[in-house]
């Protein structure tokens, strides 16, 4: 091989390389841009209603190893010991088991009340055939009716005694219950705030269960949301699929701005989620709010404001672009590019017009294609 075609494939391969995307025909997008978040659509937080020491379940004694660990509602999370109820209600109980029992015999004055029911009986049949005084019988009858009174007192006394007894019961045991930490929706552990054996007060925040449905929250500038209209589309870019691109339609705008950022809040319905969206990834998105056909469309990374580089038999050229229509993946060139140009995508101020340079052509969401 001769010494010059040598020298020049080497010095070829010492060019640097340009990332080129081609200038193409399309549908240029006017949008509004915001950020994403991906957020729980319900977020509960657990509270302690007692005081005490807690005692986490099995599945959770890892502490905040468990966080993303999925529950059921009602499911079990955590105990909180209080020894003073548990006591309180070991003694309420029995002492209406005992009071069960005595319920069970005899009212005291029971026998009494029968006996003289007996008597008046017997005497009523006596003074009709004038065999007693009719005084005898009347005195029987007073004796009889006193003793139903006390019955009847001893009946509501020990049903009163009784239900006294459920209902301390029944507190104690409601007390009890409040010391079972359960899970308040089918969901995900999001957060653990204690660890097993902690002493906690009342009211102490313990778990946070999130639902596995999620929403996309969406935030856009002050200046920008008079244009969001609900049912508008969108595409959105999560940083978690660089390379995917999702539809997306607006389903509502919150009517106030966040406090602290003055942003206003957009809420999105994915239509073609994937299958592991999960709460806290983020992203960024175009509202489209116009569209402009068959127009010339340049990557928007291509661009430095109104600037673009172009690879023309292998030379950088400085391109001044019209801008119209922009989006975060292309932007529409007015004038300054032509269909199927090469602007270089990034990198850009390694780069000087009139520098020679290799190409290596990709597509918009940078993979390599072609050399």
């Amino acid at each position: 091989m001769p010494l010059v075609i040598v020298v020049a494939a080497i010095w070829y391969l010492l060019l640097p390389v340009a990332e080129v995307a081609t200038v193409r025909r399309g549908t240029a997008l006017s949008a509004v841009y915001g950020t994403v978040r991906i957020e729980p659509a319900f977020v509960v937080h657990v509270r302690a209603q007692n005081a005490g020491f807690i005692h986490l379940a099995d599945q959770f004694s890892a502490g905040r190893g468990a966080i993303g660990k999925s529950v059921e509602k009602g499911q079990l999370l955590a105990t909180i010991a209080d020894e003073t109820t548990a006591r309180q209600l070991k003694q309420a109980r029995a002492d209406l088991a005992a009071a069960t029992q005595r319920a069970a015999l005899p009212l005291p004055s029971s026998e009494l009340l029968k006996s003289a029911e007996d008597s008046v009986q017997r005497l009523e049949k006596l003074a009709a055939l004038s065999n007693v005084p009719a005084v005898e019988y009347q005195k029987a009858k007073s004796e009889a009716n006193r003793l139903r009174g006390v019955v009847e007192t001893e009946r509501i006394e020990r049903d009163r005694n009784l239900g006294t007894l459920e209902d301390a019961c029944k507190k104690l045991e409601a007390q009890m219950k409040n010391s079972e930490i359960r899970a308040p929706i089918d969901g995900l552990i999001t957060n653990i705030q204690t660890i097993d054996g902690e002493l906690v007060g009342e009211s102490n925040e313990l778990f946070t269960v999130s639902s596995r449905k999620n929403y996309v929250r969406g935030e856009v500038d002050e200046e920008d949301v008079g244009e969001v209209k609900p049912g508008m589309k969108a595409t959105l870019r999560l940083y978690a699929y660089r390379t995917q691109q999702f539809a997306a339609h607006v389903s509502s705008i919150q009517p106030a701005a966040d406090p602290e950022t003055q942003r206003y809040t957009i809420v999105l319905e994915l239509e073609n989620a994937p299958d592991n969206l999960m709460g806290g990834m983020t992203g960024e998105m175009n509202i489209i709010t116009g569209t402009h056909e068959n127009v010339l469309l340049v990557p928007t990374r291509a661009l430095l404001v109104d600037q673009a580089l172009v690879v023309k038999r292998g030379v950088v050229q400085g391109r001044t672009v019209k801008v119209g229509f922009r989006t975060l993946d292309f932007a529409e060139a007015i004038n300054g590019l032509s269909l199927n140009d090469r602007v270089i995508v990034s990198d850009q101020d390694r780069f000087r017009p009139g520098r020679l340079v290799r190409q290596r052509k990709i597509d918009v969401v940078g993979k390599t294609t072609a050399p």
